[in-house]
């Protein structure tokens, strides 16, 4: 259901538990009654009574003053059955009246009879004990009554007698020894009672019976003491709630409904006054007393399940309330998407009760939705790191791009490692424009979080964050190359935290170019064009002549992507580091051959080398072939000449031929004379020696 059951509202849902309580509409079979007395139940019945019920009809003196105080009567809904109890006046004496009640326990009654028909003072008792087995916490009892004082000649009158509604539940056993058991012209017949009315309720006898004890475990759980004044005469609906004196479990229960003050002195009861019962029930609460959310004015109202916070987002720390219902219990769910808060109260009866529960709905601030991703890429690209002008070898990173619903991008370096040796974590920049030309581009600040593998020590990505005051400077631009490549240039300055800013090329080729300044000649190749350094000349080689010389052609401004150049620099050129992205093509222009990797010359060809001062391309013999560094080229043509050199009508610079007298002199691999051997390779008389 929707709406809130409130047990002082005339409710249309249903929350009592059918299968507690037995006929509680009356409208099942009525069974004859027979009375107990003496810790029995007489032969003879007496009347009839609801089944489940006990009413207290009495049997006398073996039939002899007999009473009852029970009838039926159509149910307040003009169909079924109630029940009509009358204190009604013992026939053999007309100033004794009868109670009339009925219970979920049994009925009894006592007295000390004369021959005359009246009863000896004192001596009359009477009442209920036991009840059902009962494990619930009902919170109020409903029923239906009408109410009628009557006056008669034949009766002591009482128009201001109360009617008793009495309930209770409990655990453990209570026992009374030596209780009066029935009417007798003698003495009773004495009983040991267990779990009488008066000694769970009060924990004291009535007017007779003697000790009382009960078990370590006997407790009063909850109980009803409800009196009905003045008359009705129809249909009233009452709720009466339960006063719990502990949370503990019942073992029993019991209900006691009288047409007479069912505690007060016997000598009072009314004659004829009646009671008239109908749809006697439990009622179990799944609602809410109380509801507030801290900083936000909520006004709680009973009779209202729905409130609308959507002012203020949702946070479950400042969120309270109060359950009504003794053994009711409530869940919370919330709706991230929609912030709607739903808490839904069941009572204890739900299990058999489906019915049994009330949801409250709060709407919060629906927070924004930010771009959604329709797809995911990984990437694998080569990765450089530069830290302290220094870079590092290549590495493989892998890269995952989002793309979202608005056209951008989240961008995720997974798993970086700073050198290949210092574990950072994951650097992810969320929701990038993508340019139309494929271009991308950030600056701000953002949190490097853990990585995703397991390494032998922490991800340092979180610490760095905090050093930064959780937030990490950063650049970044980048590019899409073809559907399967993207190039990534990332700056990231934590230098408070390692010492010195850090460079990553993403998916970018490296090539470095250098010209030993004695040789003043070398080599260079990129899968990318590189612009020509200030001072430094670069030139293809398409053909050699038959003296030895080399024809040069001059590159102007940009040496072409996979193009092999020879480099002149007069004062030479120091290490010059460059990124670019890769083209493809075959590295071979001319006579030359670059390579990208370190390789091994092949055989019969020529490599640049100054040797014996002489700075020319010398051809490689079979088993003494040196490598050809990265980026850097070789020479091949069909010649008998052992070397060529460069001609100075082609270049202006120097006029060199053909030379293989060698005397000697020793070079390392980069083209450098050396005074003696040194560790490593060495190149002597133009074959590679190992030392």
């Amino acid at each position: 259901m929707k709406k809130i059951l409130f047990i002082f509202m005339l409710a249309a849902a249903q929350t009592v538990c059918a299968q507690q309580l037995e006929n509680t509409t009356f409208d099942g079979t009525w069974v004859e009654c027979h009375p107990w007395e003496k810790g029995a139940k007489v032969s003879k019945a007496y009347g009839t009574q609801p089944n489940g019920w006990c009413v207290a009809n009495v049997a006398g003196m073996g039939g002899l003053g007999a009473t009852t105080v029970a009838a039926e009567e159509t149910g307040r809904s003009g169909s079924g059955k109630s029940v009509v109890l009358t204190n009604t006046p013992n026939p053999l004496s007309g100033s004794q009246i009868v109670p009339g009640y009925m219970t979920l326990g049994t009925t009894w009654a006592t007295a000390k009879a004369t021959l005359a028909g009246s009863v000896t003072a004192g001596t009359a008792d009477g009442g209920v004990f036991g009840g059902i087995p009962f494990a619930y916490h009902p919170d109020a009892l409903r029923l239906y009554y009408k109410r009628a004082h009557k006056v008669q000649s034949t009766s002591a009158a009482n128009e201001t007698e109360k009617a008793s509604v009495i309930a209770y539940s409990w655990k453990g056993t209570w026992t009374q020894k030596d209780v009066p058991s029935n009417t007798a012209l003698g003495n009773p017949t004495k009983v040991d009672m267990t779990d009488r009315d008066r000694n769970v309720l009060f924990n004291a006898s009535g007017t007779v019976g003697g000790a009382i004890s009960s078990t370590s475990d006997a407790e009063l759980i909850a109980s009803i003491e409800y009196y009905i004044e003045g008359n009705a005469s129809g249909w009233t609906e009452l709720v009466i709630p339960f006063t719990y004196k502990t949370s503990s479990t019942p073992e029993k229960f019991n209900i006691i409904i009288a047409a007479d003050d069912y505690f007060a002195d016997r000598s009072n009861i009314g004659g004829y006054n009646q009671l008239t019962v109908d749809d006697v029930e439990l009622l179990y609460w799944h609602a809410l007393s109380a509801l507030s959310f801290e900083g936000a004015t909520l006004s709680f109202d009973e009779n209202t399940t729905s409130y609308d916070l959507s002012s203020v987002e949702y946070d479950e720390a400042k969120l309270s309330y109060t359950i009504k219902g003794q053994a009711a219990t409530a869940t919370q769910t919330y709706d991230e998407e929609t912030a709607v808060l739903t808490i839904r109260v069941e009572g204890e009866d739900i299990s058999s009760n489906p019915s049994s529960y009330t949801e409250y709905t709060v709407q919060f601030k629906v927070p924004e939705v930010g771009p959604q991703v329709v797809s995911s890429k990984t990437y694998s690209e080569d990765l450089y790191v530069t830290m302290a002008g220094t870079t590092t070898d290549k590495q493989v990173a892998d890269v995952v791009v989002e793309t979202l619903d608005n056209g951008n991008i989240n961008f995720v370096l997974k798993n970086f490692v700073l050198g290949g040796v210092m574990p950072i974590g994951n650097i992810a920049v969320n929701d990038i424009a993508v340019a139309g030309d494929n271009t991308f581009v950030f600056n701000g600040g953002i949190e490097l979080t853990e990585g995703d593998a397991t390494v032998s020590e922490s991800w340092l990505g979180p610490s760095i964050t905090e050093a930064c005051e959780g937030s990490v400077p950063l650049d970044l631009s980048g590019k899409f190359i073809g559907e399967n490549h993207i190039i990534v240039y990332i700056s990231i300055d934590i230098a408070d935290f390692v010492g010195y800013p850090v460079e990553v090329h993403l998916g970018y080729a490296r090539a470095t170019m250098a010209v030993n300044a004695e040789a003043k000649y070398g080599t260079f190749c990129a899968p990318y064009a590189v612009e020509v350094p200030a001072d430094v000349q670069a030139y293809t080689v398409p053909s050699v002549a038959t003296n030895g010389k080399l024809t040069l052609t001059e590159v102007a401004n940009t040496i072409p992507a996979n193009t092999p150049v020879v480099l002149y620099a007069e004062a030479g050129l120091e290490a010059v580091e460059t990124f670019g992205v890769a083209e493809d093509g075959t590295p071979v222009a001319g006579l030359l051959t670059g390579v990208f990797e370190e390789t091994t010359a092949p055989a019969g060809s020529y490599v640049l080398q100054n040797l014996n001062e002489r700075v020319g391309f010398y051809q490689v013999a079979a088993g003494s072939q040196p490598t050809v560094g990265a980026n850097r080229c070789y020479l091949t043509a069909s010649s008998s000449i052992k070397a060529f050199f460069f001609d100075e009508d082609a270049t202006g610079i120097a006029n060199m031929k053909g030379h293989n007298d060698q005397n000697g002199i020793i070079y390392n691999l980069a083209g450098q004379r050396l005074n003696k051997v040194q560790k490593g390779i060495n190149i002597i008389n133009g074959k590679k020696i190992l030392k």
